[in-house]
């Protein structure tokens, strides 16, 4: 329904863009798809409809007293009327919907003096409003001659806008005639057609009833049926918003439908008038920020920097255009920081682009304006340009870093040593082969220090901790193996050889390393590194390494590998040894264990405060307390040892110190049954005049030829009460090879024998006579 002041039906919104003119290139940060409608053929600019029907909102507001009647725009669409109308006011349509049913109720069963009473109608407007806040205006308007001998007749109630609890009612028809032919009356016109072809076509519905009522004071109730021509929500319109020039001077909607009169005579119905409610626009907000233009048609209509910026709506503002703000994005800080508005405004940087489309299309003040600068590097967030991120102490990284590279060239040189000096007897009992896989081992621990250099990615996390654990696997695994085949030849306490080559520790190293590789290829499919962003004590940020379950459980596999070692360590600590080998790698993995132990508790309590650069320094320490005191274990005695002997020839006699060093060991024959271990799982002849300058016989060796010759006498005895005289002679040619009597000083034996005491007798034992009679 149209007011009685001159109504301006204007620009019904879209969500089509409409080229008015031709195309021109637009800031994209201004939002892609926004048009502008310019004069002049020289100016090659599109004008978005709901900019150009944004702008005539404000000019309106700004302009009420002088505004225009007519319709000054008229475009096609229904977005409006469809989201205002259709989805967000329909309750209060249905209230109009039910006016329109009484009213058709009324001038059909009503009575003479109701119908003529105006001040009934005149209540039933004002009682809608009165009981909805959100409802403007409603108005019942009559056809013509519908109402006793009026020509027109409209009884209408609206708000003041400045003062919305007053309500005022009067007869709309006066100085407003909306009979009349023309667009600014089809809200009436078109209902009243639709309306009259509903009823000659006799589509519609009937609303059937029965009323009880009493006849008088002491008769019973009558019963009877009443029905009347039914009025629905699909029945009625929604008009496009208008501006209510010269009345409430506001923007509103306004939806209308019939209501019927009846005429007794022939029992038909006709449209009589229409009953309506206007919503007053001014409490909707309008969201011009991105959103569903389905849904909401000022989506995407904000003039906001897309690139730095984004929209923020501002709520309450009404039906008005800049009802937003413009904050930074993240990682994007407002230019002027001492400002305590923090954002731009919506309505200055909707009058600015106006400026630069109407006043001056080349004015760049909108283009250089209303952005947001970029943060320091790396910051998600920020308040200024001051850094964020903690800055890395380079030069400290390329310190550790060289000390680093250096002690990894050693790795070369050691591999060159062992290869050079692979026949030296202190090499040889050593296994070269295991030497230069605890070296390529060694080298892979390094290498995480080059990886951790850099500022930390998943790859370089990842790759971390691959070189990390392949290299421990590698290096700790052939020491472990080493000491195990140590453990495995000297529990044996029978004359059997043991032989466990250097091929068969390989393949158990193989199978170690594959089981970490197994953990390490779950890890990465299951749980692979992140990057944390932690705290500084300075408060900025530091990026480094994520720190989880995975790295603990790792840490826990390490911590039972070594233990593993440590107690292998345990049970060969009184393995004779002639190079002291086994001590060695006893301290090494001794070290490892204490010292990984310490790392992770540290690694655990350096992720918050972050702290890289410490970070790095206490792993570079770490590598270098571990891994090369390993290293100077294992290879310093062997080094000064080749080293000093180098230039010295073999003495002839077998008691030259440089020879037992130097020379390469010879082949034992097999079933020799006093040897002395070395790393490598051989047997070595053990002079008898070494043994006396390190200070005889160990026990171990005194126990088993005491037992041994407890068993040769054992099987003597069994076999002389079986009656097996062969056997019997070949064990007596034993026992009394046991039982010679040593040489004179000054000879020279050319085999070794062995002194000893059993059972208090003096015994020596000619090695190679007792290889003889073994053999029969």
């Amino acid at each position: 329904m149209k007011l009685c002041f001159e109504i301006i039906i204007i620009v019904l919104l879209s969500k089509y863009v409409i080229s008015e003119t031709t195309t021109t290139e637009e800031d994209s940060s201004s939002g892609e798809g926004e048009t502008e409608l310019t004069e002049g053929p020289s100016e090659e600019v599109k004008m978005d409809i709901v900019t150009k029907f944004l702008r005539i909102v404000d000019e309106y507001d700004k302009n009420k007293e002088s505004c225009k009647p007519g319709t000054e725009f008229s475009l096609e669409g229904g977005q409006v009327e469809e989201q205002y109308g259709v989805r967000r006011f329909k309750d209060l349509a249905m209230m109009a919907v039910n006016r329109a049913n009484f009213l058709t109720r009324i001038w059909q069963r009503g009575s003479k003096a109701l119908l003529e009473s105006e001040f009934f109608f005149y209540t039933q407007v004002r009682s809608l409003v009165e009981e909805n806040p959100d409802i403007f205006a409603a108005g019942n308007c009559y056809d013509y001659k519908e109402f006793k001998n009026y020509d027109l007749f409209c009884p209408y109630a609206h708000r003041y806008v400045d003062e919305p609890d007053k309500i005022v009612v009067k007869d709309l028809s006066i100085g407003y005639y909306y009979v009349s032919n023309g667009t600014e009356y089809e809200w009436f016109s078109k209902i009243r057609e639709k309306a009259n072809m509903k009823v000659q076509n006799g589509d519609y519905e009937m609303n059937d009833g029965y009323e009880i009522i009493r006849r008088d004071q002491t008769s019973a109730y009558d019963k009877r049926n009443v029905s009347h021509i039914k009025s629905v929500y699909e029945d009625g319109t929604w008009s496009k918003p208008y501006f209510d020039c010269g009345g409430g001077n506001i923007w509103m909607i306004t939806y209308t439908l019939p209501f019927f009169g009846y005429d007794p005579d022939n029992g038909t119905y006709h449209f009589k008038g229409t009953s309506g409610i206007d919503i007053d626009l001014q409490k909707v907000d309008i969201d011009q920020c991105p959103g569903d233009r389905n849904t909401n048609v000022f989506a995407d209509s904000a003039k906001c920097k897309k690139k730095t910026t984004q929209c923020v709506p501002i709520l309450g503002q009404g039906f008005s255009r800049g009802s937003y703000q413009c904050v930074c994005k993240d990682g994007f800080y407002f230019p002027d920081t001492s400002s305590v508005q923090q954002y731009f405004n919506g309505t200055e940087i909707e009058a600015q682009y106006d400026k630069k489309m109407q006043d001056n299309p080349m004015d760049n003040y909108y283009d250089s304006s209303f952005s947001c600068l970029p943060c320091a590097p790396g910051c998600d967030k920020c308040v200024d340009d001051k850094p964020c991120i903690i800055s890395l102490h380079w030069d400290q990284r390329r310190a550790i870093l060289g000390l680093n590279s250096l002690v990894m060239v050693w790795i070369f040189v050691l591999m060159w040593f062992t290869i050079n000096y692979r026949d030296v007897k202190v090499l040889k009992a050593a296994s070269p082969m295991l030497l230069r896989i605890i070296l390529l081992g060694a080298l892979l621990l390094y290498c995480p220090m080059i990886v951790n250099y850099f500022e930390p990615t998943i790859l370089t996390c990842s790759l971390r901790l691959w070189l990390r654990e392949l290299g421990f696997s590698i290096s700790y695994g052939a020491l472990l193996l080493k000491t195990w085949r140590i453990s495995v030849v000297f529990r044996v306490r029978s004359a059997a050889r043991i032989k466990i080559s250097d091929m068969d520790l390989i393949k158990r190293l193989a199978l170690i390393v594959l089981i970490f590789v197994i953990y390490l290829s779950i890890r990465m499919a299951v749980g692979r590194p992140y990057i944390t962003k932690g705290v500084h004590t300075s408060g900025l940020y530091a990026f480094q390494c994520s720190w989880d379950v995975w790295d603990y459980c790792g840490a826990i596999g390490e911590l039972l590998f070594l233990i593993w070692g440590i107690r292998l360590c345990i049970v060969v600590r009184k393995a004779p040894s002639e190079f002291n080998e086994s001590r060695f790698i006893s301290w090494a993995i001794y070290n490892e264990t204490l010292l990984s132990v310490f790392l992770n508790v540290t690694m655990f309590f350096l992720q918050e405060p972050a702290n890289p650069d410490l970070l790095y320094l206490v792993v570079f320490i770490h590598t270098q307390l571990t891994t090369t005191v390993t290293l100077a274990f294992l290879f310093g005695s062997k080094a000064y040892v080749v080293y000093k002997y180098s230039d010295k020839e073999s003495c002839p006699t077998a008691m030259s110190r440089g020879s037992k060093y130097m020379a390469a060991p010879k082949s034992q024959g097999g079933g020799t049954m006093l040897s002395n271990l070395d790393s490598s799982g051989n047997t070595t002849t053990f002079l008898l005049e070494e043994c006396q300058q390190n200070g005889g016989i160990e026990k171990d060796v005194q126990e088993e030829f005491k037992r041994l010759y407890m068993q040769i006498e054992t099987l003597k005895l069994k076999n002389m009460k079986l009656g097996n005289p062969h056997l019997t002679n070949k064990l007596s040619a034993m026992a009394d090879l046991a039982m010679k009597e040593e040489p004179p000083d000054d000879s020279t034996p050319s085999t070794p024998n062995l002194n000893t005491n059993i059972n208090g007798k003096r015994v020596v034992i000619n090695l190679d006579d007792f290889k003889d009679a073994t053999a029969l």
